[in-house]
């Protein structure tokens, strides 16, 4: 091979080198931006009510026989001034005082989300309690009385439906939501019927 040849494979070989460093910095760049960002995604207000209120001793029985169905959202604010993919939401329902399992959330998010810049963004949130949770969460929450069970409600309608106290009813929301790497963790408490 000749000299001029092998000057250009070199001349080459460094422009694809220098071509590359010059990518790879701005890849780089643009995820320590993204990083430097992540202390303006906060999250905001997150909220769950139930599907059914219980407003008479039928409506507490209907949730005895299926379950507590509840529906709300998390907010999450992007004070940055860059978007971001959600890549990942897991907030379950724990009982407040114990912090047992009480309901995984049970919609499934669509995986095209985006937290626009300087803007918030609701992410709705659904779960179904079962009866023996639902129960044991009524318990713990003071809602009726610890000695109380499915059968003794039944039993003396009256009685129970006095003794309910249903602005005690709350549950702890426990998780994290992931948006391109950076996790922000949940841990709130939230009443039901506040």
């Amino acid at each position: 091979m000749s000299e001029k040849t092998t000057n250009d494979m070199l001349k080459v070989k460094t422009i694809l080198i220098i071509a590359l460093v010059i990518i790879t910095l701005g890849i780089a760049w643009k995820y320590y931006k993204k990083y430097r960002d992540q202390e303006k995604l906060k999250i905001g207000e997150i909220s769950l009510t139930p599907q059914k209120e219980i407003k008479s001793f039928d409506d507490l029985v209907y949730i005895f026989k299926n379950g507590l169905k509840l529906k709300g959202f998390v907010q999450i604010r992007n004070f940055s001034g860059q978007d971001y993919s959600l890549n990942q939401i897991s907030i379950d329902s724990y009982s407040p005082e114990t912090e047992k399992l009480v309901a995984e959330q049970t919609n499934i998010l669509q995986s095209d989300i985006v937290l626009k810049a300087k803007q918030s963004t609701i992410i709705p949130l659904e779960y179904n309690v079962d009866i023996i949770n639902a129960l044991s969460l009524f318990k713990e929450s003071k809602v009726i009385p610890a000695d109380y069970t499915v059968w003794k409600i039944i039993t003396h309608p009256l009685q129970a439906y006095k003794d309910i106290k249903l602005s005690n009813l709350k549950m702890k929301l426990k998780g994290f939501i992931q948006a391109e790497g950076i996790n922000m963790p949940v841990d709130e408490l939230n009443y039901l019927y506040g």
